[in-house]
């Protein structure tokens, strides 16, 4: 790739799956850009942007502000982030429904709800379950989350179109095959818990492989979940965490996952997914498997019986 070349907006946003309103907010906001323009008044983008931008992303990635990146150069960009991870930052090819997901997203910036259910309903029409909830809700929600953690979306913007992804996720469910399966899943996050969006896109799954699933929502009390993990007969339990107790848990994933343990039949495999799953180091008397995408926990879905 040649130093002398250049990148239109659109060509930035292809190469590296950074939405449009992002772009400029960390420009206009941020500084962390500064484009030339032609005669029309379009932006040019420098092959040192493309590579600043992807770095960017793989840092917030890793929990960074970008308020504390942004002004940062290439090579103090690159001493933050080791060399493998640099390289590990490079482009997957391209989702073919990311302008679709951008479109969507500078309608939420607008507030335009109304035009996003009905495009949301068109697309779910339009689309087989599986691509629909992989290829379009899953990273609709990932570019929703990301943004609210740059400020760039309120929290009541993300209420509002999570409540919108979720409304999708119920009708695709509406697909699902008819259950001949042994596996019987119950999904939930602990007391205090109340980010729901992982068990809802996971329950959606779950019933379109045709498995047994008990949604229960979010923020079940661990006594009431044994109880309902008993009767309802499962073979398996997801648990799904994103807080730990300072953010707002009634008690450490850990005492929650143990006292689970101690109380329920030993066939009950457990599913840890979240965040805040990823932390800790569990020596339990049964079965365990933990989950860090959506799309390790469908190919295991799919081999369930």
């Amino acid at each position: 790739m040649a130093k002398s070349e250049s990148f239109s907006i659109r060509q930035i946003i292809e190469l590296t799956g950074i939405s449009e309103f992002t772009l400029r907010g960390w420009e206009t906001r941020y500084k962390a850009f500064k484009p030339k323009r032609t005669s029309t008044g379009r932006r040019i983008y420098s092959l040192q942007d493309l590579q600043k931008a992807r770095l960017l992303q793989a840092l917030l990635d890793k929990g960074y502000k970008i308020g504390n990146i942004a002004k940062l150069n290439l090579a103090d960009l690159e001493k933050i982030l080791p060399q493998q991870e640099v390289l590990s930052s490079m482009p997957t090819p391209p989702n073919k429904h990311l302008k679709y997901i951008s479109e969507i997203m500078d309608l939420a910036h607008l507030f335009k709800w109304d035009e996003i259910s009905e495009q949301l309903q068109k697309k779910r029409r339009n689309t087989k379950s599986e691509s629909l909830i992989a290829d379009i809700l899953t990273p609709l929600a990932g570019q929703m989350g990301q943004l609210v953690a740059e400020g760039q979306l309120s929290v009541g913007q993300e209420h509002i179109l999570s409540a919108l992804i979720k409304e999708q996720l119920v009708l695709a469910r509406g697909e699902s095959r008819t259950s001949n399966s042994k596996s019987r899943l119950v999904m939930t996050t602990p007391e205090g818990d109340l980010h729901d969006m992982g068990i809802s896109f996971a329950a959606s799954l779950s019933k379109l492989e045709g498995l047994k699933t008990l949604f229960l929502g979010p923020s079940t009390p661990k006594k009431d979940l044994c109880e309902t993990c008993i009767r309802y007969n499962a073979s398996h339990l997801l648990i799904s965490n994103t807080i730990s107790e300072k953010e707002g848990a009634k008690e450490s994933l850990f005492s929650y996952i143990n006292f689970l343990d101690r109380n329920l039949p030993t066939h009950i495999v457990f599913l840890l997914a979240g965040r805040n799953s990823m932390q800790i180091d569990l020596n339990l008397k049964r079965e365990i498997n933990t989950f860090s995408t959506i799309e390790e926990f469908h190919t295991y879905l799919k081999d369930l019986p």
